[in-house]
Order: C-alpha cells, then sequence, then structure tokens
C-alpha cells in the first residue's frame, strides 16, 4: 500500500502543464480516430494516469477518461471521503467515487456519442472493466492507444524531469543511509526507508540479493536471509510521479570494498544522452578495471513506471535518448559478481 506523503504543488507541476500534456494526447487521438481515450490504473501500473492528470493513484483501481475535448474524469473504487481529498491533490478533472468504475466511465462515454475508444495498455485491463464499460456503452469498439500515448509521452517537459531528478536525489540519500557492517537485511536498511519517506517519497520499495556470489535475484528484505560476504540493495522510489531505482553492491573486505566503490564511482559519472550505452558503459568499467557482463535500460512505457526498453540481452531497441531513464549493469570484478543501476536524469 502507498503510504507516503501526496500533495500537489502547483510550482512543480502546474496546471499548465497537465493541460499541455492532454492537448498532445488529443492530438495523437485526432490523428487516430478516437472519441476518447480510457487509461485503467492499480497499484501496479500509475503511470499513464499520474502523467495526464498529477494524481498518483493508490491502492485502489480506477479509470481515467479523456475526452476528444472537455474535462478528464477520474473514477475511483474508494469512498467518497477519499474522493474529496483526490480533488485536492488532482488539480484537473472530474473525481467520480464509485465502485464500478467501467461503468461510471461507459456512462461518459454513451453521453458523449463515443464510439472508437483508445485504451492504454489494452492487453492488460481487467475483464470485468471492458464488461461495465460495455454494459452500459454497448456500441463502443475499442483500440490499443499505448503507442499514441507513449509518442506523446516521449517529450519530456521541464516539469517532469524535475520531479525525476528530486525522486533520484532522494533515493541516492537513502541508499547512503545503508548499513554496509550489517548482518542481516533488516539491519542493512534499518535507516533507509523512514528516511526516504520524510523526505516526501510517496512509495518506496527496498529489496536486496543476499549473497552475489550464488543469487541473481533480488528479495524482500523481511524474507531475506543473513548477508553474505558480498551483497547488493536495490531501491525503487517514487517522487510525485517520478519513479527512479538504484542498486549498489557491498563487500565486507575492505580492498574488495574499496574496488566496488571505484566502479560505482566511473558508473555515476556518465551521463545523458546514452546515445551508444554499450559503448559508454563498456568504456567506463574498463576504467574500473571491471569487465560488464550485462545492462539494462528502463522507462516509462504505457500505465507502468519502469519497464525494460533496451539492454544487452535484447534485440529490442526503444530508448528514448532524451528522456530519463534507469540503467542496470551487472560487472565482473576480480573475479567477483558486482551490480547496480542508477537514474540518468
Amino acid at each position: 500500500m502507498r503510504r507516503g506523503l501526496l500533495t500537489w504543488d502547483e510550482k512543480e507541476l502546474p496546471v499548465e502543464v497537465l493541460e499541455a500534456r492532454v492537448s498532445k494526447l488529443r492530438k495523437l487521438m485526432q490523428r487516430d480516430g478516437l472519441d476518447a481515450l480510457v487509461a485503467y490504473t492499480n497499484i501496479a501500473k500509475p503511470a499513464a494516469v499520474s502523467w495526464l492528470s498529477g494524481f498518483t493513484p493508490y491502492w485502489s483501481e480506477g479509470l481515467l477518461y479523456v475526452p476528444s475535448d472537455g474535462p478528464i474524469a477520474f473514477a475511483t473504487a474508494l469512498s467518497k471521503r477519499v474522493a474529496e481529498w483526490i480533488s485536492t491533490v488532482m488539480p484537473t478533472g472530474e473525481i467520480i467515487p464509485t465502485p464500478q468504475p467501467g461503468s461510471a466511465i461507459g456512462k461518459k462515454l454513451s453521453s458523449t456519442g463515443a464510439r472508437k475508444v483508445g485504451i492504454i495498455d489494452l492487453d492488460d485491463i481487467p475483464a470485468r472493466q471492458v464488461k461495465d464499460l460495455l454494459g452500459v456503452a454497448a456500441e463502443l469498439s475499442f483500440v490499443d492507444a499505448t503507442e499514441a500515448f507513449n509518442i506523446a509521452r516521449a517529450e519530456v517537459d521541464d516539469a517532469e524531469r524535475q520531479l525525476v531528478r528530486k525522486a533520484a536525489e532522494i533515493a541516492v540519500a537513502t541508499i547512503q543511509r545503508a548499513n554496509p557492517d550489517a548482518r542481516t537485511a533488516q539491519e542493512l536498511i534499518a535507516r533507509c526507508e523512514g528516511f526516504a519517506r520524510t523526505s516526501g517519497a510517496e512509495e518506496v520499495f527496498i529489496s536486496c540479493i543476499p549473497d552475489l556470489s550464488r543469487d541473481r535475484s533480488f528479495h524482500r528484505t523481511d524474507t531475506a536471509a543473513e548477508l553474505s560476504e558480498t551483497f547488493a540493495l536495490r531501491i525503487s522510489l517514487a517522487y510525485k510521479g517520478g519513479w527512479v531505482r538504484f542498486s549498489r553492491s557491498f563487500a565486507r573486505d575492505p580492498k574488495l570494498a574499496e574496488k566496488f566503490a571505484l566502479t560505482e564511482l566511473r558508473f555515476s559519472e556518465l551521463s545523458l544522452p546514452l546515445a551508444d550505452a554499450a559503448a559508454q558503459l563498456a568504456g567506463a568499467f574498463k576504467d574500473a578495471d571491471a569487465k560488464l557482463h550485462s545492462w539494462v535500460a528502463e522507462q516509462p512505457r504505457g500505465s507502468y513506471p519502469l519497464v525494460p526498453v533496451a539492454g544487452s540481452l535484447s534485440e529490442q531497441n526503444s530508448l528514448n535518448l532524451a528522456s530519463p531513464c534507469t540503467v542496470n549493469v551487472e560487472c565482473t570484478l576480480n573475479g567477483m559478481r558486482w551490480i547496480s543501476a542508477r537514474a540518468f536524469c
């Protein structure tokens, strides 16, 4: 459950910026002949709704309605009392508290005579929501509008960039509070989450790899075993819709820890744009006497805040060089596995 502070600051995210985002999307809707667009959201898929409305959805599911003209509307399966609060942190559009968001938005679509409706991440929207939409607007036809939304978002405005930078600042300060001498995951992160939340983070997911020599998967810190001689920490953090991910590797041996720190420094000195990510990363780690094993770049796509868009093990490369991104790397250093991740913004 999202437990951090949710606020709206007009200086950070002016209404004019949100209106410009919706306007860009509407031009693409017109290009595709769409009468309206619908975005589904839940705790794992807040990105599209947050970018268009300024409100970061949490816990309960909902639907955002973007007509070809007129005010947007957000139908959420939350109480009227909560909806009244949402109106203080969502500066544009109508809030509709309802146990059936699909039916509420379906009525909106029916009242405007909409026929062709775009849905962001069409394959992921729950069948129940589609059934409720069609239950009151049977004449609708749906098309996937993910590409149109991604094109609209590809041109990053200053407000979004600043929010991501703020998220990155909080994440860096948070991960610096990790205890490298910890024996358990709980000791490792004891000073992390509270700091992140009091710094304004609205969500913090913390996980670790207890033993880098044996494991490649991050574990929830409440289920992780005791930490070994080398281990890693990962923090995924959101600040007002801007998501970042940072990872660090730790070593108990002082000499190895020094090499880990040098490698981290080389990584931190890279800057956007990563026009040739593979070459830039390989060069940076060569200077640190490390061998690059693999890398993955992540950016927002559709309703998801961070998804892989490029990498050494993937043929796909849809990295937007003008947009903030998170880069995850894995190296071999003195025969030991070393991993890291950081945001480029």
